[in-house]
């Protein structure tokens, strides 16, 4: 697909967001304001919330602003959000939240009045019943909805009653350069003994993670392999004052598997997790697109995961995928990989080859720039053309 340099240089995008916290969708957006600002395309983010740690790995050429709104019913934050978008002028604007899209869709309505696009990143877990009427009401607002897998596109018609134009756009990674230095330091500070196969995991301790199924699953594991090969899950994700992460504690000290399973909280150098771990795994009840996955299976790690959301979709087999919510089959395949290296080896390296060829950040990016080039112009079908 192909836009022209003219209607290219003429775009000029705001991202719109809650807050840059570590978690998969904040690092889709960076991936794509960093893109955008590549091609030369004018791309401010504005945070509804705070800045949050990954606002830091923007682009200096993004433009940024964090409104700082932290209570509920901000009117005020609605004309804050004006102000910077009729400032900033986009000629498109792409929200990636529910949590600002009353913000930015009232915003806009007293403001230009700009085409949104709307990209929906996940499964609707749990949560969200109760804001269906509002959430419906302001995707009038929306010209256009995208969604990271088919399966999470018709997940968010359903939630809104959406009947306007939508597509998929599946996520991006950038092209990964392991530092085998790091991993082996990496492994040092975990204490990790020769040979030892380390499995890693990523993500914020929210219930949709379902780490519980992995501690019961390491519980399993080690119950299935005795003596005969010792391993280390490392979950990098930091535990907090929630009655879900004291659960999770708990869990760890009930099934007596403190030893081999550790959050390590969070963690800004991945490419060094990666470049430690033998493998990596992925617990979910729920997902969208998990850009760890990709991450890892850009890495050439072979991945144990769930069949949720648009994960079978986008791995086939490339990767052991298992259900949810069912520790003994994670555990059975977190063995097989354990005990058939060809296998963990095969995977790994097809993998690669797969996220390389199909999920590289630039050909998400190219994707964005494509419908943004079009939408909102009333001869779209003239300017989008493949």
């Amino acid at each position: 697909m192909t836009v022209t340099d003219n209607n290219k240089n003429a775009i000029r995008v705001a991202l719109i967001l809650s807050e840059l916290s570590p978690g998969g969708m904040e690092r889709v957006v960076v991936h794509l304001a960093n893109g955008l600002v590549a091609r030369g395309i004018e791309t401010m983010v504005v945070c509804l919330q705070n800045a949050g740690e990954f606002s830091t790995l923007l682009d200096k050429r993004v433009r940024f602003e964090a409104l700082a709104s932290v209570t509920a019913m901000d009117i005020m934050a609605v004309w804050r959000m004006r102000n910077v978008l009729r400032s900033f002028g986009p000629t498109v604007i792409n929200i990636h939240d529910y949590t600002s899209t009353p913000y930015l869709v009232a915003g806009n309505w007293i403001g230009q009045r700009k085409p949104i696009v709307f990209t929906a990143h996940g499964e609707l877990y749990e949560g969200f019943d109760h804001l269906r009427g509002r959430m419906r009401f302001f995707s009038k607002g929306f010209s256009h909805l995208t969604g990271v897998s088919a399966a999470i596109v018709e997940c968010h018609k359903r939630f809104l009653e959406w009947s306007g134009s939508s597509s998929v756009i599946r996520n991006g990674v950038p092209a990964m350069q392991l530092d085998k230095a790091a991993g082996c330091a990496v492994r040092d500070e975990l204490g990790l003994a020769d040979g030892e196969f380390f499995f890693l995991s990523i993500g914020n301790p929210r219930t949709e993670k379902a780490f519980e199924d992995l501690i019961d699953a390491v519980a399993l594991l080690r119950e299935q392999l005795g003596s005969e090969r010792p391993f280390r899950v490392a979950i990098a994700g930091a535990l907090n004052d929630s009655d879900y992460c004291r659960d999770l504690a708990r869990r760890l000290d009930e099934r007596g598997v403190g030893d081999c399973c550790t959050f390590i909280g969070f963690r800004q150098d991945t490419a060094a997790l990666y470049a430690a771990a033998d493998a990596f795994v992925l617990s979910s009840r729920s997902e969208g697109l998990p850009m760890v996955i990709l991450e890892a299976m850009m890495a050439g790690l072979p991945v144990v995961a769930t069949k949720v959301g648009g994960i079978p979709d986008a791995v086939g087999e490339r990767a052991l995928l298992v259900d949810a919510a069912q520790p003994a089959q994670l555990a059975a395949a977190m063995a097989r990989l354990m005990r058939e290296p060809s296998l963990a080896e095969t995977l790994g390296s097809t993998g690669k080859v797969h996220v390389e060829g199909t999920f590289g950040v630039e050909r998400m990016v190219d994707d964005y720039v494509w419908w943004y080039a079009g939408i909102g112009k009333s001869d779209k079908d003239e300017v989008m053309k493949k």
